[in-house]
């Protein structure tokens, strides 16, 4: 009975999302057409005829049992030699990318830190790590190559071969979890021909190297959540998962807000189940660390070398949208009180007169580029009070504001913004001059690269978009969820296997816009999902119970 409800629920809500709401969202017209009622009904019967299928007739496959011949074959290869063969896979299926693509795709971003790498690096708008390492590299390639492009490429081999890495990583630990050989083998085949991995791992920007530190930390965590036991008694975790967590965070700022979540959310759902804590005292430990390495990086360490923390408008994209929407929408509605208020927290209100420069729906920069954060900083309580008010009166305008800022998170029919950064700037836009020099001048991989990452006929192309539109993200999460919930102890030992996956999408509507950089991570811990859907959990976090004791029994 369970299944039908899923498959009834899901379809109405992706029938309504996909027909109705999304497309009165993105064209900022907010009024129910007649004429979508069939196509609604159209959409529902057969996300319905899916539902179906994927609830009751996969099942009876029986995919989920038993990994056969080829199991048994790879077992006979070796862990250790395993491994590094499908790491080394992953690594020169990115080759060419890399060779089309020398030095690396140097992102808006970089220009910005190129100045700051070059010169003084005074906050942390961007990572202060990441540009501390393309400074080393930079500098490396000058001093060796007399060159800075040739550093730049050796620091894209790096990002190649820690992320090629942690996918290897990842395809492991769904085979030691006993998901499905097939689903393995897929993970391993895709993450090598995905034009995304390949394009980001040489791309000079954050999110190539917390997406890898991202998945090691995921993978971790999924084994705290499942044998914390067997996980503990492995000394080398107690050593690498600070490690790994640390960098996590301190390539991309908001990773602390995804480490903490996945912690504090699995003690919560299984403080029930804790018997024997003091068993874990080290583990316990090893889970806060990071958190103090990270406050010690960015208080005593900033403080020492003059680095200011970024502006905290930064995390603010869906309150400045919503007041800003509201300024826009609703400035004859404004009494003179609130708009003085606005003025103080917001400059130029220009903006005020529709001008997209100032207010953008599907984008917050521009919003967020008038928000004062010094006045902010003098009392955020009277910010968040006035914000409160404000949406108390204008709820509509608030829930609008929200559902353009992140339509590309839940609406598949949008992909303004889904692209990879393929760029290549003018020499001249950075501080000392760079370019792409390519080593291999292949014409074909050339327009390859350029189509996938630019055109639109792959995100317009039904099936082949599910990869390139970040709408997706959603839809995919609640699926995997309704598909693990008949497991036993889904609220204890499945949900906690899908808070990376909750967390990261947490981070993703919180962001200035739908880009599928932003949502690039959550697809490559997607597979994470197959182990709570049909892989082998085996205990409860805290539980006092050893994997050599239940073996025993």
């Amino acid at each position: 009975m369970i299944n039908v409800l899923f498959a009834v629920f899901l379809a109405f809500c992706y029938s309504i999302a996909y027909i109705v709401v999304g497309p009165m969202i993105a064209a900022q017209d907010i009024k129910f057409d007649q004429a979508l009622i069939f196509p609604f009904v159209l959409c529902f019967t057969l996300c319905l005829v899916f539902n179906f299928f994927l609830f009751f007739a996969i099942p009876k496959l029986r995919l989920c049992t038993g990994n056969g011949r080829i199991s048994q074959y790879l077992d006979k290869v070796g862990k250790r030699k395993l491994f590094l063969l499908v790491w080394a896979f992953l690594f020169v299926s990115w080759i060419p990318a890399y060779l089309i693509l020398y030095p690396g795709v140097l992102s808006y971003d970089m220009i910005s830190q190129v100045g700051s790498a070059l010169g003084e690096i005074t906050n942390n708008h961007h990572p202060v790590l990441h540009t501390w390492l393309i400074r080393i590299f930079m500098k490396l390639g000058d001093t060796v190559f007399h060159n800075y492009e040739s550093g730049i490429g050796l620091l894209s081999l790096l990002q190649m071969l820690i992320l090629s890495y942690a996918l290897a990583r990842l395809v492991f630990l769904l085979k030691k979890k006993n998901v499905p050989i097939l689903i393995v083998m897929l993970t391993a085949l895709f993450s090598a021909i995905w034009f995304m991995n390949a394009c980001l791992s040489v791309t000079m920007i954050k999110d190539s190297l917390h997406a890898a530190f991202l998945i090691l930390f995921a993978c971790h965590f999924t084994e705290i959540a499942t044998d914390p036991s067997e996980y503990s008694q492995r000394k080398q975790n107690l050593f690498v998962l600070p490690v790994i967590s640390f960098l996590m965070c301190a390539f991309r700022n908001n990773g602390i807000h995804i480490y903490i979540f996945c912690f504090v959310a699995l003690f919560i759902l299984r403080i029930s189940k804790i018997k024997k804590a003091k068993a874990y005292i080290a583990l316990i430990t090893v889970v806060l660390l990071p958190v103090f390495m990270y406050k010690i990086y960015t208080g005593p360490v900033f403080a020492a070398f003059g680095i200011a923390q970024g502006e905290v408008r930064e995390a603010l994209s869906v309150p400045i949208q919503q007041m800003q929407r509201v300024a826009v929408m609703k400035t004859d509605e404004l009494t003179s009180e609130q708009t003085e208020k606005m003025k103080y927290y917001i400059t130029d209100l220009a903006w005020m007169d529709w001008q997209p420069e100032r207010y953008n729906p599907f984008w917050a920069d521009p919003a967020k580029n008038c928000f004062i954060s010094i006045d902010y900083d003098e009392d955020p309580i009277a910010f968040w009070r006035f914000y409160l008010q404000i949406g108390g009166q204008f709820s509509k305008e608030y829930v609008v504001a929200f559902l353009s800022n992140t339509l590309g998170y839940w609406y598949p029919g949008y992909y303004k913004y889904s692209y990879v950064m393929y760029e290549n700037y003018s020499p001249e836009a950075f501080v000392e001059p760079l370019e792409r020099k390519s080593i291999w001048d292949s014409h074909i991989l050339k327009k390859y690269y350029e189509s996938v990452c630019s055109s639109d006929f792959w995100r317009e192309t039904p099936v082949l978009r599910l990869f390139f539109v970040p709408g997706f993200t959603l839809w995919f999460l609640l699926y995997a969820l309704a598909l693990a919930w008949k497991k036993r102890g889904f609220f204890t030992k499945v949900l906690p296997l899908f808070l990376p996956l909750i967390a990261q999408y947490g981070i993703m509507i919180l962001s200035p816009m739908s880009s599928f950089r932003y949502a690039w991570p959550f697809y490559l811990m997607l597979p994470l999902a197959f182990i709570g859907i049909c892989g082998n959990l085996e205990s409860c976090i805290l539980n006092g119970e050893s994997t050599e004791a239940r073996l025993g029994r």
